[in-house]
């Protein structure tokens, strides 16, 4: 009997210890299980703050001057940490990562860009009714279109196209095509469409109604002749009426100025700037009053510039976009709508004009100043990839002076100058105000943990 006890005694045990390892794995599995439970809901807690902080980093980048990131905020449950670091171009990397206590982390990425507006600068120059003249060798290589005369001496030459909307092309040389209602003591050398050519030589055909002291060597159509010679086949009369190339509009709006000034004005407002030496980093800034670079003084454009007055870039002097431009690019502005005095800029001797160094980037100057009674721009001598640009006003570019674009409302090139057009700017990007702010570029989000 004793033996019989012993027995149930050991049974009984061997059963409790399973049951006590049946319960104990069902409740370490139930703890696991518990616990992975809570890391998932609070991985996908912290993945919703981490997007929240992103979204909250490109609200504070076009909200907060300078933003550059954060740590360990606080949101909901949990927090998290925003860093921001420049890429090429006008873009940034934002990245955002959440942590909730010890159980979830998670980490996203996107990468974030300004707007940009894009400026089509179509021709080489663009001049509205108050003309260009070119005097004493100058020369611009790419097409022309002016809304006014186009007036040229002592061998000025249009290495291009040449369209005159108002009236005249006079004493040019133009390599390739010309329009404009009377053509005189010019040389052509592609084909000419106008009312009167006199005085003057085309390399190609000839549309006309007069035509006078003139050598053509192609075809001509025409109503009546004066001692031409004609190197192609005639035809009289003309069946066409002559028609005067169209006006057209500047490529820069008044909405747009008014977006940059928004912009430079955006990032505080500063007194007049004097500087002589050294290097200095800008921009967005609104400068209330003058911009003066001289001697070995570096500008560096970190954003659009808006200077209230004028704005002189002498002697050895460099205005530059920072790098981060990348292949977009920049303007500075002077001068303020309406105003016949402010505005003026002034480019001399050694001064270098540059974009951000990357193929595609230009820096543009333009100013408010109307009227034509004295220059908006006048630039001497120096070297740069910059676009001018006086809307209502004159721009003189003489001496040694070379550019990528020039658009005025008059405009005079004169000994030696050139302008050389490129032809990325028929789409140059630009900045376009705080309409088109900080903005998360499309399929750039990642979750990166």
């Amino acid at each position: 009997m004793k033996k019989q006890d012993g027995q149930i005694i050991i049974i009984a045990l061997i059963f409790m210890t399973l049951v006590t390892v049946a319960v104990g794995s069902l409740v370490g599995y139930a703890a696991v299980q518990i616990k992975g439970h809570k890391q998932a809901v609070a991985r996908a807690q912290a993945l919703s703050i981490a997007e929240a902080g992103l979204e909250a980093a490109v609200w504070k980048l076009n909200n907060q001057v300078g933003y550059s990131g954060e740590t360990g905020t606080s949101y909901s449950n949990g927090s998290y940490t925003i860093t921001v670091a420049d890429i090429a171009g006008n873009s940034k990397l934002v990245k955002a990562e959440a942590v909730i206590g010890n159980l979830g982390r998670r980490t996203v990425q996107a990468t974030v860009a300004t707007g940009t507006t894009n400026v089509a600068f179509n021709y080489g120059v663009q001049v509205g009714e108050g003309g260009l003249e070119m005097v004493n060798s100058s020369k611009i290589i790419g097409n022309v279109y002016s809304n006014g005369n186009i007036d040229g001496a002592n061998s000025a030459r249009i290495q291009g196209t040449a369209v005159s909307a108002e009236y005249f092309i006079e004493g040019m040389q133009v390599d390739g095509n010309a329009t404009a209602r009377s053509i005189q003591n010019s040389t052509i050398g592609g084909s000419a469409n106008t009312y009167g050519l006199a005085s003057s030589t085309v390399g190609g055909n000839v549309v006309a109604t007069t035509m006078s002291q003139c050598t053509i060597g192609g075809n001509a159509i025409f109503d009546l002749k004066v001692t031409c010679t004609i190197g192609g086949n005639q035809t009289v009369p003309n069946p066409d009426e002559f028609v005067d190339p169209e006006k057209i509009a500047m490529p820069i709006s008044d909405e747009q100025i008014d977006a940059w000034e928004e912009e430079a004005e955006a990032g505080g407002v500063i007194s007049s700037q004097n500087l002589s030496d050294g290097t200095t980093s800008l921009g967005p800034k609104k400068i209330d009053g003058d911009l003066i670079l001289s001697n070995d003084a570096t500008l560096i454009v970190t954003g659009t510039l808006w200077v209230t007055g004028k704005i002189e870039v002498k002697n050895r002097a460099i205005m530059r976009l920072s790098e981060s431009f990348g292949t977009s690019s920049g303007v500075v502005i002077s001068g303020v709508d309406g105003s016949t005095t402010a505005g003026y800029i002034e480019i001399d001797n050694t001064t270098q004009l540059l974009g951000s160094g990357t193929a595609g980037s230009y820096i543009m100057l333009l100013s408010q100043k109307e009227g034509t009674g004295s220059n908006a721009i006048n630039m001497k001598n120096g070297t740069s990839s910059a676009v001018l640009y006086a809307g209502e006003g004159m721009i003189e570019v003489n001496n040694s002076g070379t550019l990528k674009e020039v658009t005025a409302y008059k405009l005079r090139i004169t000994n030696t100058a050139t302008i050389t057009y490129e032809s990325g700017l028929a789409n140059a990007q630009f900045s376009s105000g705080p309409s088109g702010g900080w903005e998360i570029l499309d399929q750039s989000w990642q979750l990166i943990q």
